[in-house]
């Protein structure tokens, strides 16, 4: 039988080495030390503020290019508006990768190497775009630096289910996710100065310089989270200190040492494959995730659109200079705050009470939905009729609070509809999600070159109302589709 997501994909004890030869483990006690839940306060709060942190920085690099777009293409003397909006959506689309192999390597290795191998990883990758020449090289070290920047994305939040108990994760859940939601606001803002005052390859560099010492702090800070990692390291500590014959003699491997070992080879491979094909056999199940998810990647797509379309309409339209486009995206930021104070209010409210279901926790997004639609409409109608550039800088306001209102809404929804599956209904969401906010960027400039910018807006605007039908129709009959499509993993 396979076991379900929240068991560790490897147990402490490696079930195929012989009963006699095997060492059981487990916490010395409810009060044992080493397990996580009884770290001190200090300890505890010292790797969820590292965590945040790290989660803060990774969206804040996706945005802080967007404002130096046009130096990077002239610096590489390409006109392409497809690489243009490479140059942000890239980034993006390492997210989408990143988790499906990051997941279920920390739940095999354990969160601590996961961590600190990728952000070596990501510091290392951000320096080389920074050094790059040619925008090829440049592009696939952008790729390379946001997958394996997805990491504490992708793990921070287990790291704070390790350490704090469901009942109080409320403040730690809440400054983790205000990383993705800061982020990306803040971006802007310190990319525009830096290219401004010192040149692109600049924000890279005191990005990667930043990250570097975040690394550091991360190494000296944190220690093993994961239960299964912790005791799977004892157990092998109590093999040593009992001579177990799966212990490597001063001989060399002894064979039934080499049969356990290529035993576990195999179970760590299968236990990875397994988790990396969770979300996807889920997605293929379940009709309401599937919708869920091609909703939640064409909404990230016009959201990275607006970012990086932003910077071309207020350049070309209003002569802003790099540092001014980073100022106007105050206004997305505001309204992504609105959004997460809106939702923070409202959504524990329409889940009470004795008769409600997950479908609930879909109102903010029926209602995200059409609000962005007039956000976009509101952004490429006062774009083109030369308004005051705080009236497009409004409309990406209104953009930015349907964006965090749909997200925090959809997040809700799969954690209540999937319960033990949540983890692979939200990996799936994510992946699919990243995809929609790489790709949808790329036709942005030549559409609205195409089109200008109101009928392009209308026309990126119309999906999010088809989308809002589809979201009334799960509300009513989500709970339907879900009996009729029983998830089995």
């Amino acid at each position: 039988m396979e076991p379900d997501e929240n068991s560790p994909l490897l147990p402490a004890r490696d079930q195929h080495d012989d009963d006699s030869e095997d060492t059981a483990v487990s916490w010395d006690g409810a009060d044992d030390p080493q397990n996580p839940a009884n770290w001190g306060s200090v300890k505890i709060w010292a790797h969820i503020l590292v965590v945040s942190l790290l989660t803060f920085l990774i969206p804040l690099g996706a945005t802080m290019m967007a404002p130096a777009i046009d130096q990077v293409m002239h610096d590489f003397g390409s006109a392409s508006p497809v690489l243009s909006s490479l140059v942000v959506s890239i980034y993006v689309l390492g997210w989408g990768v990143g988790p499906v192999l990051l997941g279920p390597l920390s739940e095999v290795y354990g969160r601590l190497p996961v961590y600190t191998c990728s952000n070596i990883g990501y510091v290392l990758a951000t320096a080389g775009c920074g050094l790059s020449t040619a925008i090829g090289p440049f592009l696939v070290l952008r790729f390379l630096a946001g997958a394996l920047g997805s990491t504490p994305m992708t793990i921070g939040g287990g790291t704070i289910s390790d350490v704090v108990p469901v009942h109080s994760r409320g403040v730690a859940l809440s400054l983790y996710m205000f990383g993705p939601v800061l982020g990306p606001c803040v971006g802007p803002l310190a990319g525009g100065y830096l290219t401004d005052a010192l040149g692109w390859r600049s924000v890279l560099w005191i990005l990667g310089g930043v990250y570097a010492c975040m690394t550091v702090v991360q190494v000296l800070v944190m220690r093993e989270t994961y239960p299964a990692a912790i005791l799977a390291r004892r157990r092998k500590l109590a093999q040593r200190k009992t001579g177990s014959a799966s212990t490597p003699s001063s001989r060399g491997l002894t064979p039934q040492s080499k049969v356990n070992k290529s035993s576990s080879s195999w179970s760590a491979s299968h236990a990875i494959l397994g988790a990396v094909l969770r979300p996807a056999k889920l997605t293929v199940q379940s009709p309401v995730s599937t919708l869920s998810s091609l909703i939640s990647a064409y909404v990230n797509g016009l959201v990275f659109l607006i970012l990086t379309t932003a910077p071309f309409v207020l350049q070309t339209e209003y002569g802003f200079t790099p540092h001014d486009v980073g100022v106007a995206f105050f206004g997305y930021g505001l309204g992504n705050i609105a959004g997460l104070v809106s939702f923070t209010l409202t959504s524990d409210r329409m889940t009470a009470g004795p008769e409600s279901r997950p479908e609930r926790r879909l109102i903010p997004a029926i209602v995200a939905a059409p609000l962005m639609a007039l956000g976009m409409v509101w952004f490429g109608w006062a774009s083109e009729a030369h308004a005051h550039w705080a009236v497009p800088v409004a409309g990406s306001a209104v953009v930015g609070a349907g964006n965090v209102l749909f997200f925090s809404a959809c997040v809700g929804y799969l954690i209540d509809a999937f319960t033990v599956h949540a983890a692979s209904a939200i990996a799936a969401n994510m992946v699919i999600r990243s995809i929609g906010g790489a790709l949808l960027p790329l036709a942005g400039r030549s559409l609205y070159e195409a089109l200008r910018w109101t009928r392009a807006s209308c026309l990126l605007a119309f999906p999010l109302l088809l989308a809002t039908v589809v979201l009334v129709y799960m509300y009513a009959h989500g709970h339907k589709m879900r009996q009729r499509y029983p998830v089995r993993l």
